[in-house]
């Protein structure tokens, strides 16, 4: 990749630089009940690369992106200063299954009653009383608070009716391009912030009942054993380990202001606003919409190429020295 001027001044001294950096505290040593629990020895640190999980970035595509900035009115949980990551509360989440139910109920299942309600009549010699049980068993029960529920939250998805008062995000994590650290949140309160060459990244398998391996990712920090690490492998569901060290790779890359953000679909709007980023597009003459100007099609088969290509580089960038690499502390 080009060497390119990096606009430091527009950050604070706090982010991480992999080209200027402090020399970090020697790793403790782990017992071996940690070694095992995290997997042995953590991936290396690096000046990381161009490549980039294209598991994660499958879904969701330019166009659902584009609709849920509009909906959102530009607001989103990735851009030039932090990523943060959330979940809905439980009571969240029972509120968006019965809205999935209840538009199922009033696209699918209703005219399918409807159909067959017409079958019996004109075929089975249904009289009125007949229909008006039915009617009033599934209507008043099943279609109607269906309905109510389901255009309830397609309104309040728009705008047009506020969110209910228990649809609250649960904060997971958030990590600062801007302020160069990594926050862990529990319950919605912080848990632990710290700068983020002071974490280490470890790949961690385990069998399943099928003797089958499965992966995990997880960011630990390295000088606190916390109960909670950061599971980095949430970012995609693809349990390759190539596509989990990208991810690192993809995170490495983002937080480190000497380079340009990862040229990934969700940080598209946000490029021109990032300093090093901007210089950057503007030295390589990236289209500003590379990604928004694809169709579904295009999309699908830039995909597919960005995947070809990836299978000849490394998932990682140059290895660097995070211990003895730097400056003195």
């Amino acid at each position: 990749m080009n060497k390119i001027e990096t606009p430091q001044n527009s950050f604070q001294d706090s982010v991480w630089n992999s080209q200027h950096y402090s020399n970090q505290k020697p790793r403790p040593e782990q017992g071996v009940l940690i070694k095992f629990l995290q997997g042995g020895d953590p991936l290396p640190w690096s000046r990381a690369n161009e490549t980039v999980p294209v598991s994660m970035i499958e879904e969701p595509t330019p166009a659902d992106i584009k609709q849920r900035l509009k909906e959102n009115k530009d607001e989103t949980h990735w851009d030039e200063n932090q990523y943060s990551a959330g979940s809905l509360n439980k009571w969240g989440l029972i509120y968006f299954y019965l809205t999935v139910f209840g538009k199922g109920n009033c696209t699918i299942l209703l005219p399918v009653s409807i159909l067959t309600l017409l079958h019996f009549v004109f075929f089975d010699d249904w009289g009125a009383t007949e229909i008006i049980e039915v009617i009033y068993i599934f209507l008043p029960f099943v279609f109607l608070p269906s309905a109510l529920i389901w255009g309830y939250a397609e309104a309040s998805e728009r705008g047009y009716l506020p969110m209910p008062w228990f649809m609250k995000a649960v904060k997971h994590f958030t990590f600062s391009r801007s302020t160069g650290r990594v926050i862990r949140y529990k319950n919605n309160k912080e848990l632990y912030s710290h700068p983020f060459p002071e974490f280490d990244c470890y790949l961690v398998s385990s069998p399943s009942h099928q003797g089958v391996l499965s992966y995990q990712l997880h960011l630990v920090h390295r000088y606190h054993r916390y109960s909670d690490s950061i599971p980095l492998h949430t970012f995609s569901s693809s349990q390759q380990p190539d596509e989990l060290e990208r991810i690192w790779n993809l995170i490495q890359r983002y937080m480190d202001t000497s380079q340009p953000m990862p040229d990934v679909p969700e940080l598209e709007p946000a490029r021109a606003k990032d300093p090093t980023t901007a210089v950057w597009d503007a030295k390589n003459n990236r289209k500003p919409d590379y990604w928004f100007s694809m169709d579904d099609d295009e999309f699908e088969e830039a995909l597919f190429e960005l995947q070809a290509e990836q299978r000849f580089m490394p998932n990682q960038g140059p290895e660097i020295d995070l211990f003895n690499g730097g400056t003195k502390a």
